[in-house]
Parts: C-alpha cells; structure tokens; sequence
C-alpha cells in the first residue's frame, strides 16, 4: 500500500511540473536555512564540551562591590593564589590550575613573531583535556625553562624536522627547550593558545602573590552531581584574604563560579580570556529558523490545496471505486511526504556547499564534516517528517471531504471551505517576513548611526603600530622624527591607548575642592603633545601639552568634559586633579564602544614609567601611494627596532571590528528577511492560484462582458492587499518592541522612525501586488471561450 501511495505520488509530482517545482524550491530553501541554523545553534552549544570532566569545570569569577567598570562589577580574572588556596581548604575541588595568557614576541634562530602563549602551572592537564602528541606535558610545566608547542606552531617553525629539544626565546631573554607537543586546540573552546609554558615566565609573575593582584583565571572541578551555587556561598570564607588586600581600596571583592561549558554564551562580564557570543544570537537564531521553515510549510500548504481543488474528479473516482477517507488522507501525506524529504535530500547537500560561506557570515568555524552531527541530523529528518505530514493533513482533509457525486461533476471547493485559515496563513506568513524586515532596517540604521556619528575625533587616514617594551621609549623620538621626513605622513604620536579602545581605569581622590573623601572612578590615557592634533581633538578650555612648557611632563594634566561634570568644577584650568595642575579641557569623545556612555577622563603626559604596559605610534597619512607610504613605515621600524615583527593597523578598519556581532547580527536578518519574504510570496502564489482555479468560469464571464484586465487584477488583489494591510499592522508594534529591547544595548543609538513601518509595509504590499498580478493576468489572458468551455 506504502508504495502505491509513492509510486502515484511521485507520478503526481512529473504531471504537475510546474506546482512540483514550487513546492520543492519553497520547502528545500526552508529547511537549507533551517540546517544552516541548527548546525550553527549545535556549535555555539558545543563550545569546551570537548574536555571529560566540562561539566564538572568551573571558572572562579570575581565581583568587585561598588567598582563598575564597563557597565558591570563583574570580572572574569583571579588572583594567582585562588585557586591553590580553593584546593587546599576544599575538601569538594577535586583539581584546580591556575592559567593567563598573553602574546608574546618569541624567537627561533634569527626569526621574531608573535604568539598566544597559555602560562600555567602542571595541573592545567588534570582539568583539562589536552592530548600530548610527543614528549610530556604535566611535568614540562614544572620546570620554568621548558615550553609545550601546539602541532600547528611546531610545524609552521620547524618543519618536519623533531621540535623536541629545540629552543626558543621568550621577549624576556629566557631561553626555553620544547619538551612537548599537543593537539590544536579545537575551535570551539573559549580560549586558545599556540605554546604553553610555566606561569613563571608570565611577564607580571614577579606582583602575582597578591590577592589584589588579578591577572590570572582560576579554574576548578568539583564532583559529579555537586550543586555548584552552594560552593558559592562557602566561599564567602576567603574575604579572610581579600579584605586585608583590598584595605586601601573604595570596593570589595567576592567570588562566584561559571559553569565551564555557560562562558561562552552566558558570560558578558570584564576581561575574558577569548572571545564570547551571547545566548540571545542563539534565541534569535532559533526563533528565525523556526520561522523560516514554518513558513515553508503553510508555503506548501496553501500550493497543496490549490492542487487539491484540481484534483476533486480524481477524488471522486477513488471514492466511487472504494477508497476510504483514510486512504486519501494517507496518499495526500505521503505526496507531502515525498515533497518533503526529497527537499530535504537537497536541503541537506545546498547546506553542506553553502556552509562555507555561512561560516564567513557569521564568523564561526563549523565543520563541512559529518562527523559528530549524526544525531543532529537524525534530529533534523524527524523534524522534516514532522513539517510534511503537519504540511499535508490540511489539503488531505480538504480533499477528502469532498462528495463523491459533486467530485465527479467537476465542483470545485467552496471558498468558505478553509478560508479562514488560508487567509490567516498568508496574514501569518507576511506578518512574520515584514517583522525580519523591521528589524533588517533599523539594525541598517544603528550601524549606520555608529559609523558616522561624530566621535569627538577623527579616525580617517591613520595608521598605527602597537607595541608593549618599554625599551623602545627611548628610540621613540628618533622613529617620530624618521618617519615624518616622509611626505605623505602628515603627523606621528605616541600614546598608550588609542582612543578607540581604552581600558585603563583607575580612583581619584585627590583633586581640588574633595573636602569629603569622595571618590571618582575614572579612565587615564598617557600621550605626547601631538596626539591631540593628529586625532583632530578640540579642546573648549586651556590649552594642549607643549614642549614650549618642560613642566607640563611632570606637573600638568587634561581632562575631559564628563571629569569636569563629575568633579562638579565650573572652570577646571589651573585647579590641581591628582596632584597635577589641569590645564586643558577636552570635549568628550567616544573611547569605547557606543554600547557604553562616555565616562570621566583624564589624560597625562607620556613618560618612560607609563609606557611599561602598552605602547602605540599614531601616524596621520595622505593616501596618495600608500604602498609607498606603508613602506617607508616598515623600513623605520625594522632599522630602530629590528627585532620586533612590523604589524600594523587601520584606526577605522580597527573601529568597524568593534561592531563585527551587530554587522553579523545585520546580515543575517538581511539574508532571511529576504528568504521569508521570498517564502510568502510563494505561499501567496499558492492562494491566488486556488483562488482562480475557483473562479475562472467567472474570469470568463466577465472577460466576454468586456472587464480589462487591469479590473480583474484589482478585483483579485483587493481581498489579498487586505490580509497583507493586516499583517503590515499586527508585525508593527511586534517589531518595535523586538527592535527596542535590542537597541537598549546602546548607550548612544536612534530612535525608530514611523518611516521604517511604512517602507516595510509598502514593501510588502508592492511585493504581494506583483505576485498577485502576474497569476492574475496569467488567467485574465486566457481566451475565455476556452475558459467557459472547460467549465
């Protein structure tokens, strides 16, 4: 019986090519983004799931009471002596290591780069799970002279010849023997590294004893079935270290724990060890998906009871010779069926091509390989079971209910027969689509804001070098005045942070008039005289750091305008702020991301003990020959400082990856808009082809009495512009409250103009019009003495 169902099934599908192949393009586009998505929401999921014990591993986290910093009093970083101590004092940490990282400059032979070093002490290998290709691992970090590589960096550096035994030097002269080879580690772990050594080699290893010193990241393992949240509250015991370290300091420190596998999708807090997402892209993706292929679905549906409407002879004659109502329910399904894991076939081949570029959208790394997705696509055939018989029990039962003796007559279905659910189908598809399309346009909008706002500073034209030794300070002067001998470099400064990324904040209590012991959380950058110039700064009071004026390197200091607002000054030149004399003011500008307001500044004058951290050559270029430009750069830095590989960036190219989620976020409404509004015109299609089926005997009619075809057109697509008014007005208040709760991220961002509600909706109904249209006069330039004599 199963195969007489197909074998008529799939002969239905060649007779009707033309309604196959809609069917078939709807349903296998649906369910390709839907896999795309899922394989996506599977390796955001799968993230450190690789290690034995992940779900046992916790990271100990620290909040800092009363210290917001970046919106938030949370921090993912430790003190070094944490997690030995938890071990110690905790009967339930069964391991626990210690681990940071940092790039450092590394040399083999006579070749300097840079690299991602993990420092840890040897129970880094008892949490987790790294395999040890040759030579040690756990021991290897015993001894502060020894170094682990991963595979990829010790072929890319030795070749096939063995790295076992091999040196390389570290930044601080420390001359390190490879004792050990590991695995890559996979992408999808939250932080990763090329080499690992001893934390003793960590540059800050000598100030790490402190607990209030945190530039560490503790992890620990706690036994199966243990409730974490209660660790939590034990741990209350440890402010018998903290507040006797944090004495001097206007806050407090606590400490929670991260289940290891909830960092990378449930982790927004300071100084992460790698990259996060957010769980929200998962709902988000989640809830597209799931729109996209049921739109796929009532696309089928409404096509399927088009046909159903064709076939109402055929119906009749399976009654009159036997079928029962189950009988043609079944062979209805199981056209749906076949429809539906042959699209599914396809579906699962244009995923697999399309994944590459995928994969560039949204900056993951998912595999092409099927190995490990086995379940997931198990999951995902039973899903597409589940869409075709859902996909299928409508038109089967419409068909089926039909009698016999007016089946053989020809009757078609009455257009009250479903109607209401068609029509509430089509509101629903549209409704759907123009919500994605509201949301498309005023992530557009944000983005746009963003990148043309005025920043308070110009980014255009400037390139720059960061580096980290304080050796070089004293070769700066003879670089700055090397590289301005060229002509197209307009301008050079030196300064700590740029001002697109500062993250240097620190408590002044020190300043005029603070007869109250108040303290003010602000952020400090450290520059020479021509940073203010170079970055087009402007300054509403005083003036700038001057070499005409040798005390301004030691008693003076800028502010910015917030400083000013907070320290509650209404004229802040020449009143003292941190021991020094303010004598500029400069307007506010943006230096972090515009997801956080601009906070109280202050900036002091670049010496040799405030370079120690990091360092940056801002250099303002023409962009007449660049290429010649970037190589006189080159050649300055590699004769000064030879032993340090020549890398560097664009200020603005450097901007726009600070917003690479939301342009992530932006191009994947813009692709599914698009699909959803695709899908719904199809489904549209679908309800205008049953419509004229029903009434092309009238069409006839009213072609012979004389109606144009643009009056048939407008008669048809008056009831439909209708259901899509309908949905233009339902997905409007839908998308601006979608549309709001995301643009609350934003300390700075736009407000959502009537305009976008009313381009989406002309959109729409310019689109459904257009569909309308070409089946309408399809039918309208039928000759109606054959319409009438079919009927």
């Amino acid at each position: 019986m199963i195969t007489t169902y197909i074998k008529i099934g799939f002969r239905s599908l060649v007779k009707h090519r033309f309604f196959s192949f809609i069917n078939l393009a709807g349903m296998t586009v649906g369910l390709t983004c839907f896999i795309l998505i899922a394989l996506y929401i599977q390796y955001e999921l799968s993230y450190d799931g690789q290690h034995e014990k992940a779900d046992r591993i916790y990271r100990v986290s620290m909040i800092q009471r009363g210290n917001e910093f970046k919106g938030t009093d949370r921090f993912a970083l430790a003190p070094r002596p944490l997690a030995e101590t938890l071990k110690n004092q905790f009967p339930e940490v069964e391991e626990a290591t210690t681990l940071t990282r940092d790039e450092t400059l590394l040399r083999i032979g006579t070749k300097t780069f840079y690299a991602q070093g993990l420092f840890s002490d040897g129970e880094l290998f008892n949490v987790f799970d790294y395999n040890i290709i040759e030579g040690i691992g756990e021991k290897a970090l015993e001894d502060p002279k020894s170094v682990i590589l991963t595979e990829s960096m010790a072929k890319k550096h030795f070749g096939n010849t063995p790295a076992i035994g091999k040196t390389i030097k570290l930044e601080n002269d420390g001359l390190l023997t490879v004792k050990g080879i590991v695995s890559d580690v996979p992408n999808n772990q939250h932080f990763s590294f090329d080499y690992i050594t001893s934390y003793k080699n960590y540059r800050y290893y000598q100030n790490s004893d402190s607990w209030a010193s945190n530039n560490y990241y503790a992890y620990i393992v706690l036994p199966k079935g243990y409730d974490y949240t209660l660790f939590n509250k034990k741990m209350d015991a440890l402010k018998v270290y903290t507040i006797p370290a944090y004495k001097q300091f206007p806050f407090r420190a606590e400490y929670y724990l991260q289940p290891l596998k909830d960092i990378r999708l449930h982790s927004q807090i300071n100084f992460e060890i790698g990259p996060t997402s957010d769980i929200r892209y998962i709902y988000l993706s989640a809830t597209i998906a799931l729109i996209i292929v049921l739109l796929a679905g009532v696309n089928y549906m409404n096509l399927a009871s088009a046909r159903a409407s064709s076939r109402s002879k055929e119906v009749g004659v399976r009654k009159v010779l036997g079928a029962k109502k189950k009988h043609l329910i079944n062979q209805f399904i199981s056209e749906s069926l076949l429809v539906t894991l042959f699209s599914f076939l396809l579906a699962s081949l244009l995923s697999l091509l399309l994944l590459p570029i995928f994969n560039n959208i949204i900056g993951s790394a998912i595999s092409q390989s099927f190995s490990g997705k086995t379940g997931l696509f198990l999951l995902l055939f039973i899903v597409a079971l589940g869409i075709g018989i859902i996909s299928g029990l409508y038109p089967a039962f419409l068909a089926s209910a039909i009698a016999p003796i007016k089946a053989l007559k020809g009757v078609k279905f009455k257009s009250k027969d479903g109607a209401f659910l068609r029509n509430a189908l089509v509101v629903g598809q549209f409704a759907a689509a123009i919500v994605l399309a509201i949301a498309s346009v005023v992530v557009y909008q944000q983005l746009d804001f963003i990148q043309n706002k005025k920043l308070g500073y110009s980014k255009g034209q400037i390139v720059y070098i960061p580096y980290q030794k304080v050796d070089f300070y004293d070769k700066n002067a003879v670089i700055k005045d090397e590289l301005l001998k060229h002509p197209q470099i307009q301008r050079v400064a030196l300064t700590n942070n740029m001002p697109l990324t500062t993250e240097d904040q620190t408590i002044i209590e020190d300043w005029e008039g603070n007869s109250g012991n108040e303290k003010l959380f602000a952020y400090r950058n450290y520059i020479d005289d021509d940073y203010v110039s170079l970055f087009e700064m402007k300054l509403v009071a005083g003036r700038n750091f001057s070499e005409e004026f040798p005390t301004d390197q030691t008693e003076s200091i800028l502010i910015n305008e917030s400083a000013v607002k907070a320290l509650g000054w209404s004229n802040a030149i020449g009143k003292l702020f941190n021991g020094k004399k303010v004598i500029g003011v400069i307007q506010d500008f943006h230096f972090q991301p515009f997801q956080l307001s601009i906070e109280p500044m202050f900036i002091g004058y670049r010496t040799k003990s405030r370079s120690f951290y990091s360092s940056n050559i801002a250099i303002k270029v023409t962009m007449d020959d660049l290429d010649n430009t970037l190589a006189h750069i080159e050649r300055t830095m590699k004769t000064h400082i030879p032993n340090i590989p020549f890398e560097y960036q664009f200020m603005d190219e450097s901007y726009a990856q600070l917003y690479k989620s939301e342009k992530r976020f932006g191009k994947i409404f813009n692709v599914f808009t698009l699909i959803a509004l695709f899908i719904a015109c199809m489904g549209l299609f679908g309800l205008i082809a049953h419509k004229v089926a029903q009434r092309s005997k009238e069409i006839g009619v009213r072609k012979v009495l004389g109606a144009s075809d643009f009056h048939i057109v407008g008669l048809f697509s008056k009831s439909f512009l209708k259901l899509v008014a309908l949905a233009t007005l339902i997905s409007i208040p839908i998308g601006w409250f979608a549309m709001e709760r995301w643009l609350q991220d934003f300390a700075y961002r736009i407000d959502i103009n009537w305009m976008v509600f009313f381009l989406t909706g002309f959109l729409a109904m310019t689109l459904a019009l257009f569909t309308v249209g070409i089946q309408t006069l399809s039918a309208a330039n039928k000759n109606p003495v054959d319409t009438l004599r079919e009927e």
